[in-house]
């Protein structure tokens, strides 16, 4: 195996959109699969984190363009298929439909735009600033009928406009998203982004979509999607909790005494200050007089 600088690598994919997910993410993210996955398929497998957390029976697929990444895939993964190259332009396993799917794709990178079998039959193709939706149709392609994907995503994709929109619209009409989680952020080592896991089936039993934000989880229909233009952040379908806050009522009628004595005391200071530089003219007195008689009423 070759050596490398890790930290190098690392550096030059956070500037490229592309980040390692930690153990964590992927054991999350292979929870939200079948128990029983026989073969799995990263598009973007770089050293293989997703693949490493699936046991060694189960056979793997991947392809990266960063050949040295593979490499260490090689080196770390048993019953790894591994492929060097560009996923969107030169894809590896065509010929192979998969039952289960993990990905970490890069975020928001640019490419460019190709029209084959994977791009054939949707509305439209992802513009060349943004490839996250050209990973999420190549991924959609890649699926058996039977077939779900478990992705970890740029939250953007939710609720961007534009060709975005049409292809988002057209995988929520194919009834191809089953769950979408969000993920807060800091999950990463080396980037704060928040992230947004998104379920793909091909086999859904119903039109709805479940959407998960912290401890909250809804499920929504398709029609509700529809009138909300086809957004899919989970805040816009799940309220977000407000602690209730608890009143003492005894502590507060005893701060609203303390603070009704030390208003009073602060006036008679100022009061009697004044009176006293005016010689008497403001007759403090008086003020004493009339705070005594309502005193008197409570009595």
């Amino acid at each position: 195996m070759k050596e490398y600088n890790l930290k190098n690598i690392k550096q030059d994919f956070k500037e490229k959109g592309i980040f390692y997910t930690p153990p964590e993410l992927a054991l999350f993210l292979k929870s939200l699969l079948p128990e029983d996955v026989k073969e799995i398929y990263d598009p973007t497998c770089g050293n293989g984190s997703l693949l490493s957390v699936f046991d060694d029976n189960v056979i793997k697929y991947g392809q990266d363009i960063n050949a040295e990444q593979v490499e260490i895939a090689m080196g770390r993964l048993k019953n790894f298929n591994g492929v060097v190259g560009d996923t969107l332009k030169n894809p590896a396993f065509l010929d192979k439909k998969f039952d289960a799917i993990v990905a970490n794709y890069p975020f928001s990178i640019k490419w460019n735009p190709i029209k084959d079998e994977r791009f054939a039959n949707v509305p439209d193709i992802p513009t060349q600033s943004k490839a996250d939706y050209a990973f999420i149709l190549h991924i959609i392609y890649y699926l058996s009928d039977v077939g779900k994907a478990a992705t970890l995503n740029f939250p953007g994709i939710l609720y961007r406009g534009g060709r975005e929109g049409i292809i988002r619209k057209w995988l929520v009409e194919n009834n191809y998203i089953e769950k979408i989680i969000s993920i807060e952020g800091n999950k990463f080592t080396d980037t704060k982004i928040a992230t947004v896991a998104i379920v793909f089936n091909k086999n859904k039993k119903d039109n709805n979509i479940v959407f998960v934000q912290g401890d909250i989880e809804k499920s929504v229909s398709l029609k509700e999607i529809e009138e909300n233009n086809f957004i899919l952040s989970p805040n816009c379908y799940i309220e977000e909790k407000t602690e209730e806050i608890q009143i003492d009522p005894v502590k507060l009628e005893m701060d609203i005494r303390k603070f009704t004595i030390n208003n009073l005391r602060r006036t008679l200071e100022i009061s009697k200050l004044v009176d006293n530089f005016e010689d008497g003219k403001m007759n403090f007195q008086a003020l004493l007089d009339d705070i005594k008689t309502v005193v008197k009423e409570f009595e």
